[in-house]
């Protein structure tokens, strides 16, 4: 058996409905355990289009035999018998399931991602998660997530950015922007060398580091030593879109996911 935490989200239609129809779905899912659940939170929307209406978000913490595609395939029937209809990204949503933490694997193919590659520094994802699954291990950065949660408390206000020589210059114009635009006193600072990097590593509550450059394009060894360190780091980190107008989005909507639940 395999121990896995999903997290489940709801901003649209009856929220406690859609919640209360997941769990009896997981229940009659053969091969499959509830073993918890963490109280349903309600917390603003985060990053998404427009004004959107508070979610309900859960923790679900399951045993099961069933394989990761298995159980991702699951979760996704779930979602569209609980009338899920995939809009923009980040739209509002009847229902979402993420499955999180798969044990202690890591996976990475074209459907599915584990751990769910924004759980380290997202608190609407994190709080709920630690309520039942505290010291579950997210294994990218060997933290439990009740340790992830006190570094988003303790941390300095600061994300470390890394990127090679083709980005420098649009992440300085970037850091202007997003202190800016977040309206809160958030400093991006870009590291140049993995001096740097050292550096600040300890003050930081994020790392960020762009996707290495298309194959046609060479990206410099000092950047290709960041990047490995950056995806080393021992807390949140988040891999950052090329074009420089998502990877703003991006970090605006980290920024957000790291502020204080209301």
């Amino acid at each position: 058996m395999h121990e896995c935490l999903i997290a489940f989200g709801s901003n649209e239609g009856n929220r406690r409905e859609a919640y209360l129809g997941v769990i009896e779905r997981l229940m009659q899912t053969p091969g499959l355990q509830i073993t918890s659940t963490s109280t349903p939170l309600v917390t603003d929307a985060v990053g998404g289009p427009g004004k959107q209406e508070a979610y309900l978000n859960s923790a679900i913490r399951i045993e099961t035999s069933l394989e990761p595609t298995e159980l991702h395939r699951r979760l996704i029937e779930i979602e569209n018998e609980l009338g899920r209809i995939r809009r923009q990204r980040w739209s509002s949503r009847t229902i979402d399931l993420d499955l999180l933490l798969y044990g202690q694997e890591q996976i990475h193919t074209a459907d599915l991602t584990v751990p769910h590659p924004r759980m380290s520094f997202r608190r609407f994802v994190l709080e709920p998660a630690c309520e039942i699954a505290g010291q579950m291990v997210h294994p990218p950065s060997g933290k439990t997530l009740n340790q992830l949660v006190s570094r988003l408390n303790e941390a300095d206000n600061l994300i470390l950015c890394m990127g090679d020589q083709l980005n420098q210059e649009a992440l300085s114009a970037m850091a202007a922007e997003v202190r800016n635009d977040s309206g809160l006193q958030w400093d991006l600072r870009s590291a140049k060398s993995l001096g740097e990097f050292r550096e600040f590593e300890t003050q930081a509550k994020l790392v960020a580091y762009f996707r290495l450059p298309p194959k046609d394009l060479e990206s410099d060894d000092s950047f290709q030593q960041l990047r490995w360190a950056a995806m080393s780091f021992s807390g949140p980190t988040l891999e950052l879109p090329r074009d420089v107008a998502q990877a703003k989005l991006e970090l605006l909507a980290a920024i957000e996911a790291m502020n204080p639940l209301r």
